[in-house]
């Protein structure tokens, strides 16, 4: 094809030909960097599947990715976590996810906070990782403080007891799941979660930041994470997941998680290309228009939020908050099911009601005029205090079927168990946890309180003290709740006492020898008849409005007194005996009309909370400041051309020096209609600082053509697909145009190219990529630029692929240098080793080891 040379004659080493479903798809990033995985997205049944593939032609797992409630849904991108350990997808209708490597289960599904999301169209996504190195205190952390402030509700909350692990029911399995011949593995776990827990900006979850003992299902977990990462840096920490749309907006994630805001750079334009500032929190983003192309010159978008730990202690107080009232609301879900039961439970007091039936169902057959509820009670308070029954209630009580010691006992267990449940969660679970979650929002408001450094969060005072009021009654009603369930058991208990006390006396051989003494107490099981038999008191916890009531309607006296006026008060007590000499009564307080529905107050709560820390989330993005290129001082001379082509396929390296942490230059290679007769490739670099809003720009140009075999036959070829590989390689795929034929994949060098210099035909501030890449073509007609053989280091001609289009990506990472190549019209996929260093067997151990 070109100035072949001996490595020509050397061609790729071939590790593996995958057969894949009928068109899938191949993206440019599916390659992980650092291990021998690739990602493939197969249609099946008009939904997209995601699928792991070992390079050596194995299949790791497959998964389901599509939302329930989204109809045709597509990916659009991918990108891999820092870490090599999650997957990112952006989805349309727009959606993001990240998928665990080891199952492609679903682990969180980051928001999206801005409005126009909804109808918006993601394009493309970016992965950040922290470079900047922290820096060492030379004081030693003896009390493993870590990042915690002494004094803040972290450093209290984490040397707490740890709150007793809890269900997680929200990646439960349907029915229809379980009995369908799908393989589990091939479903991705798609949780059930409440709107304010699913829409709460939070950071991967971390149960024992909020002081939450882990279930031994997610130590297990997170013990696996753990092993498959413990050789590589905590590299996601601190990184950033960066999504782009179509309406010119960015979408910031902190750990790849906490939404930190949607940044509009440029109103109706896309972002072609993104990178960042190793040593500052500044992103460089190419806009993309239909109408004005790309832009040369990067717009600057600094974040300078992220430089301090704002966003950091905000998202982790943020993740701890939802994490503790996810738990309470979890319990209270529980507590709800057990009490009144669910579609598929019985609820524990559903026995006493259906009990009480049956007994208006006798009374009815034994000709009762009026049969219900208030009758039965009626009739068993007779019997209680007098001892004397009607017919109805002595044959009920008296018979073995409704009253047998099994049906009892039966009965007995399934309450004294919900009621003692009832009374050890809510103490010991729900009223620690919103008591925690108090804490963090005493914290906030005294960040509310400091507008010079957090003024941007937008935390307003009002909001935060009627949550942290909502707290506080969800602490008291939880508190009130054990000791209700408490008086609850005792009464249920003595019920039983003297239910069973009846039914001796009632039994057949029974006489005035063998009767049993009573044992129960006649007030508490009047009390049981009356408030708990059909209609508890239990039931205003889960049936009730939300509690909204004051300390004054709990007794609290309403003249706040100090200190000082109430111990004048004493000794005037007790100077006058008078005052205490007869002790004055005290009534009883009826607190029964007060709304005490726990199960709602915490769901309110979740809405309250998660808006305000919604709103605090986006601060980041709300002190963005964005630089587009300064027009005003252009650089370069001579008229601006206005007519953009935008049909054609451009790839962007951007190569750095100093171990990869300064920017050198950037290169463009571009072929499609704007670059002549489509038989040429453009390579364009270009040397500016990024710094800079206006720099000077030196631009060289290289026009490769893609003629000739190397022999001396005029042979035209039809490039498929080109990717930059390292700093140093472009991996191109070719075919003889105008004719099927074997494809061939060929490594160009790029850097040691003679690049010529270009002259902008305009200010560079004005220029696209576009525009100067059709300046180089239009020079390169008129002779002014010189055109070169393309040259071909390596090649290798593919086994099929001898018609349609092929699929490129490409892992130029050093211990990988691997290529991967799609043959989209008979599925089937290509894996190149690009350099041949490595031989079937030492891949095959490699690839045991990482998997």
């Amino acid at each position: 094809m070109t100035a072949m040379n001996d490595h020509v004659n050397r061609p790729f080493v071939s590790l593996a030909k995958l057969s894949l479903p009928v068109s899938s798809r191949l993206l440019p990033s599916a390659c992980c960097p650092d291990k021998d995985l690739v990602v493939i997205i197969s249609p099946q049944n008009g939904k997209d599947h995601v699928s792991l593939w070992k390079m050596q032609g194995s299949k790791k797992w497959q998964v389901d990715v599509h939302s329930v409630s989204a109809r045709n849904e597509t990916i659009v991108d991918l990108v891999w976590s820092p870490d090599g350990q999650a997957i990112a997808l952006i989805h349309h209708p727009p959606r993001v996810t990240v998928h665990s490597i080891q199952d492609g289960h679903e682990e969180y599904s980051p928001p999206l906070v801005h409005k126009s999301s909804e109808s918006a169209r993601l394009t493309g996504v970016w992965w950040f990782k922290n470079e900047k190195q922290a820096e060492a205190d030379s004081i030693p952390d003896i009390f493993k403080r870590g990042s915690d402030i002494s004094g803040s509700a972290h450093s209290i909350i984490k040397h707490l007891p740890l709150l007793d692990p809890v269900s997680d029911n929200s990646r439960a399995l349907t029915a229809a799941q379980l009995f369908s011949f799908q393989n589990s593995s091939s479903m991705s776990n798609k949780s059930d979660l409440p709107e304010a827990i699913a829409t709460w900006p939070t950071l991967p979850s971390d149960l024992l930041l909020a002081s939450i003992q882990p279930t031994e299902a997610a130590r297990e977990q997170e013990s696996s994470r753990l092993e498959d990462s413990n050789q590589s840096d905590d590299s996601t920490m601190q990184s950033i997941l960066v999504v782009s749309d179509d309406t010119g907006r960015i979408h910031c994630f902190l750990d790849g998680s906490y939404p930190l805001g949607a940044i509009l750079v440029r109103e109706g334009s896309t972002t072609s290309s993104l990178r960042s500032d190793p040593k500052n929190p500044v992103f460089f983003t190419h806009q993309r228009s239909q109408v004005s192309g790309t832009t040369l010159i990067p717009t600057h978008v600094e974040l300078p939020s992220l430089s301090t730990r704002i966003p950091r202690d905000l998202a982790k107080t943020s993740t701890t908050a939802r994490e503790l009232l996810w738990y309470a609301m979890r319990v209270l879900n529980e507590l709800h099911v057990v009490w009144l039961g669910s579609g598929t439970q019985i609820g524990a007091r559903e026995p006493g009601i259906r009990w009480l039936k049956s007994l208006d169902d006798i009374q009815v057959q034994m000709g009762a005029s009026v049969a219900d509820s208030t009758t039965s009670t009626l009739e068993l308070t007779l019997l209680l205090l007098v001892g004397r029954s009607s017919e109805a209630v002595s044959d009920y009580i008296g018979s073995g079927e409704q009253m047998s010691e099994r049906g009892l006992q039966k009965w007995e267990s399934t309450v004294a168990e919900a009621l003692v449940k009832m009374r050890d969660f809510s103490e010991l679970r729900v009223a620690p946890a919103c008591q925690r979650l108090h804490l963090l929002l005493e914290e906030i408001l005294g960040w509310s309180h400091l507008p010079r450094m957090y003024g941007a969060c937008e935390l307003k005072e009002d909001d935060i003290i009627q949550a942290m009021t909502m707290t506080s009654h969800a602490i008291f009603s939880a508190s009130w709740l054990s000791a209700a369930a408490r008086r609850e058991l005792s009464r249920f208990k003595e019920f039983m006492k003297w239910l069973r006390f009846e039914i001796s006396n009632a039994s057949p051989v029974a006489d005035s020898q063998s009767l049993n003494p009573p044992r129960h107490d006649v007030l508490e099981v009047n009390d049981y008849l009356t408030k708990g038999l059909v209609n508890s008191e239990i039931d205003a916890w889960f049936c009730d409005g939300v509690p909204n009531f004051s300390p004054q309607d709990l007794g609290v006296p309403r003249d706040n007194q100090n200190l000082s006026a109430a111990i004048k008060r004493a000794r005037s007590a007790l100077c006058d005996p008078s005052q205490t000499a007869w002790v004055h009564p005290v009534g009883y307080r009826d607190l029964s009309h007060l709304n005490k529905n726990l199960y709602a107050l915490t769901k309110d709560l979740s809405n309250q909370c998660q808006s305000i820390f919604s709103r605090a989330a986006s601060a980041t993005a709300r002190a963005a400041r964005c630089k587009p290129p300064d027009m005003s001082h252009s650089v370069g001379s001579g008229p601006c051309v206005t007519e953009v082509h935008v049909s054609h396929t451009i790839r962007e390296w951007n190569a750095k020096h100093n171990q990869g942490t300064t920017f050198r230059a950037q290169y463009l290679a571009a072929y499609g209609p704007l670059v002549g007769d489509g038989a040429d490739l453009c390579v364009l670099r270009l040397a500016y600082d990024p710094m800079v809003p206006s720099p000077e720009m030196a631009v060289g140009a290289a026009v490769l053509q893609s003629t000739g075999d190397g022999v001396g036959n005029n042979v035209r070829y039809n490039i498929l697909d080109f990717d930059f590989f390292d700093d140093d390689t472009l991996v191109v795929v070719f075919r003889g145009n105008g004719a099927a034929g074997p494809t061939t994949v060929a490594t160009v060098g790029f850097s040691d190219l003679r690049y010529q210099e270009l002259q902008p035909i305009g200010p560079v501030n004005e220029l696209s990529r576009e525009q100067l890449i059709e300046h180089a073509v239009e020079e390169r007609k008129a002779g002014q630029i010189a055109a070169v053989l393309m040259p071909i280091r390596r090649s290798y001609v593919l086994a099929g692929c001898i018609s349609g289009e092929v699929s490129l990506a490409l892992n130029g990472r050093i211990g990988r240098r691997v290529a991967c190549v799609l043959d989209r019209k008979e599925a089937i996929l290509e894996v190149l080793d690009i350099e041949g260093e490595m031989d079937e067997g030492s891949w095959d151990e490699e690839d045991e080891e990482e998997a």
